[in-house]
Order: structure tokens, then sequence, then C-alpha cells
């Protein structure tokens, strides 16, 4: 969706911007993920300062990257960052119906630290076997855990992580650059063009 934050100032990026919902349909309350990096915008220091009661514009709502109809469809979701936000969503709707799927999650993030919604995926891993893999890059970083890995989402992690992964429909969502590099990687191993679905934010700031 559109956000329209409308604040005294604004700097050269303006007062709008595009952010995917993490809420589920099955929520009440509307959930956005947000990522706030050293000397932020006008409109990210406005949106922090924000208080119950305070206005933002939302509109514009659109998008085709949801869930298939097909239950029976297999699927693999990659994500960097903050781009976990839309999967976010769909777990989260999968576990408040009970409803189990065929899916691997692959998530990529320079420290543990900056792993988003966890209890919701290691939730939904018990509960509905959704395979999870969190990554790290960050080469000064511990790794703990069964699920947890150093390194990058490359061709052979795919390949070693998810079996038959040709015939399985891969989702991507990230920064720009990176889902063209996910994508390019899927593509160097065999995967169809049309097995391979994107999600990207035009931009941080």
């Amino acid at each position: 969706m559109e956000w329209t934050l409308k604040h005294r100032s604004p700097d050269t990026r303006g007062n709008r911007r595009y952010f995917t919902l993490a809420s589920s349909p099955t929520e009440e309350e509307i959930h956005l993920g947000v990522k706030f990096y050293p000397e932020p915008s006008s409109f990210k220091n406005r949106l922090l300062a924000l208080s119950p009661g305070g206005e933002i514009i939302a509109a514009q709502k659109s998008g085709d990257f949801v869930l298939p109809e097909d239950l029976e469809r297999e699927l693999v979701f990659i994500a960097g960052g903050i781009g976990i936000t839309p999967f976010r969503s769909m777990i989260k709707y999968l576990l408040d119906k009970k409803q189990k799927r065929f899916i691997t999650l692959l998530y990529s993030n320079k420290t543990t630290n900056d792993i988003s919604y966890k209890e919701i995926f290691d939730e939904a891993q018990a509960e509905l076997g959704i395979k999870t893999l969190y990554v790290v890059t960050g080469k000064d970083e511990i790794v703990t855990g069964n699920f947890v890995q150093r390194g990058a989402i490359d061709a052979r992690m795919i390949e070693r992580e998810v079996p038959d992964y040709k015939n399985k429909t891969f989702y991507i969502s990230g920064p720009r650059r990176m889902v063209d590099s996910f994508e390019n990687t899927l593509k160097s191993i065999g995967v169809s063009r049309k097995n391979i679905k994107t999600d990207f934010f035009p931009g941080f700031a």
C-alpha cells in the first residue's frame, strides 16, 4: 500500500512511501514492518514520533504477491532483511487457519538480531511443518541453533535444502538488487521463470 505521512519540512525523499502489509487477513490490526537506518528520512523520523491516535493516510492497495489457491503447490519463500514482511502475513494466516502447506522458508540477514518475526516462523515450523532456515551473512556472527547457518543463500544451499527444487514455486522478496540476484541464481540452476514470483521494495529511505 501507499502511505502518506504529512509533516513539516519534508526532505527531498518526500512524504510518501510504499510498505508491504505484514498483517494477516485474520488479524484486526494492520501491521507494517519498517527498518530504520542511521540518519533516517524526515518521513521515518515523523513515523517514529507518531503517538497513538496520530494520522497516516493509506491508499492504493495492490499487488499479486499472494499465496496460490492450489493448496498442493510446493512453495519456497526466499527473503532478505525486512523483505520478510509479506511472508509474515502469509504464514500468520496459515497458522490462524491451521492450514498446512508444503513450504520452505530461507531467510537471510546480516546478524541474528536482524531476524524479524522469528517467533511466528518457529511456531509455524513446529505446528505446520514449514521448514525454516535462518541464514546470517555477518562474518563475526556467532551462530547457534539447529536452524541457523552462516553464509549466503546461493545455488549450493538451494540445491541442498530444497530437494526437487525445479518443481517448486519460488517467492522472492527484498531489496531490488537482492531479488534480482536470487532470481538469477534460480535461473542458473534450471528453475523456470514461470515458477518464480518476485516482490521488491522501490527504495529504502
